[in-house]
Order: C-alpha cells, then structure tokens, then sequence
C-alpha cells in the first residue's frame, strides 16, 4: 500500500518561505522562487511580508496558490509562513516513481522554528490514489511526528483512503 510522502509534502511548503530550504527536493531546489500577486506590502520594521489577491508561487515543479500569504520574519531569517485561502491549494512532483503531490486546506501554517506544518479547515493531502482528510493534520518534521484530528477543538474525524501497491 501507498502512503503519503508527509517528508514532501513539508517540503514543499517550506519553499513559499523563500529562504534557502534545507531538504528541498533536489528536482525544484536549484530553480528560483516566483511569486505573483495581485498585491505586494514589505514592512521591514515589523519584519512582515504580504502577498495578497490571486497568490501564486512556484518553484520548479512546486506550485501553491492562496489568497494571502504572510511571511513573518526578514528573508533568510523566516520565522513563520501562514497562507490562507478558499482553499489554499499546493503540489508538487518529486523525485522518483512517486506520484504527484496535491493538498489543500483553507488555511496552512508553517512554525519554522518547531520545523511544523500545520493544515487547518477542510485538510486534505493525495497521492498514487491515496487519500488523508481532516480539519487539522499538523507535521512536526524535528520528531518525524503526524497528528491529525483533534478532540479538544471538536476537529471531526480523520479519514484515510490507501490504494492497494501496484504491482
């Protein structure tokens, strides 16, 4: 059976950060970041960047679009990376025989010093047929941790859907 490549799926978010990943993928890692939107606000003395309207931003085989995203911290020195949208969605084709990456959530948000992400309202996550749904599914890379669901907000239940391996 096929699961989730969560370790890609982190990855890939950390790009829109737009400092130098550490783990990038090694088919995107050397392309620039672009970004596109309808509207562009750098406040150097809160250390806040804002991309809002139509946001696109992609990086190789890397795409994420949202309606707003927030980039805390100066460039090269991010601190947290929330992207919001109806719904934010990304993808992303890494190396290998692995299938093509999609996910989508309405809001994502990315704490870089815990090395989290975390999916938030409507999270869904797909590959090679399979399927990982729920209001919240948070990656904690440091521990190599996944938790999804959570009964102290009321999150509703996870659902997962794996495709049988191909033979």
């Amino acid at each position: 059976m096929k699961l989730i490549n969560w370790k890609t799926v982190f990855f890939a978010f950390i790009l829109i950060s737009l400092s130098t990943p550490l783990w990038a993928l090694s088919s995107d890692k050397q392309k620039p970041v672009e970004v596109e939107a309808d509207s562009f606000n750098l406040d150097d003395a809160k250390k806040i960047t804002i991309y809002s309207g139509n946001v696109i931003i992609t990086q190789g085989s890397m795409e994420i679009m949202a309606e707003k995203v927030t980039i805390y911290g100066a460039r090269g020195t991010t601190d947290k990376v929330i992207a919001i949208g109806n719904p934010v969605k990304f993808k992303q084709q890494p190396d290998g025989s692995q299938g093509l990456i999609r996910g989508e959530a309405n809001r994502f948000d990315y704490l870089v010093t815990r090395d989290t992400l975390i999916l938030i309202d409507k999270a869904t996550l797909w590959q090679d047929g399979s399927t990982f749904t729920s209001d919240r599914i948070e990656y904690d890379s440091k521990r190599s941790v996944i938790k999804a669901g959570d009964k102290k907000s009321g999150s509703k239940r996870v659902k997962i859907t794996l495709e049988p391996a191909k033979k």
